[in-house]
């Protein structure tokens, strides 16, 4: 083979590469900032929504494109985790957890999802009580009660 035509793959293959990486370095600076504005700026929003807002001790434990995990103290009774959801740089919804003491040695958690509203569809807030394994959803009036029992700061 040609010397000249080895030499120009092998220059066009680390061309595109760099340009692959580039692209995605970008992409990912994109998508980075898009989800920054949903962090601890977006509680005035969460506020006017009813939902818990993200104290401002906690910090981002996990991050993928669609995904921001916002962490708490998980050891302890209380409000412990919340985590973001989005389709590119669009909003898709919220999970907030708070632990709860246990209940005849069982762990229990109460989960707030809201999911934001997408075209036609309406916003919806989901309430959810955990005993161990077993889930059933609630009602808002149902889970504002157990916080309360608890003396959990709802943070909404």
């Amino acid at each position: 083979m040609n010397k000249k035509y080895v030499f120009g793959i092998y220059m066009g293959l680390i061309a595109i590469s760099m340009l692959v990486y580039v692209g995605f370095t970008a992409y990912s600076y994109i998508v980075k900032q898009c989800q920054n504005k949903y962090g601890l700026s977006y509680n005035e929003k969460r506020k006017e929504l009813g939902i818990p807002l993200i104290p401002a001790n906690w910090s981002i434990k996990e991050r993928t494109e669609n995904f921001v995990g916002w962490w708490g103290d998980e050891t302890k009774v209380g409000y412990k985790r919340k985590a973001v959801t989005f389709s590119g740089c669009n909003i898709d919804g919220e999970l907030d957890v708070f632990n709860l003491s246990l209940q005849n040695g069982k762990k229990r958690l109460l989960e707030i999802q809201y999911n934001y509203p997408r075209g036609k569809e309406k916003a919806t807030l989901i309430y959810t009580y955990q005993i161990d394994h077993y889930a059933k959803s609630i009602s808002k009036i149902a889970a504002d009660s157990i916080l309360n029992a608890e003396n959990i700061q709802r943070g909404y």
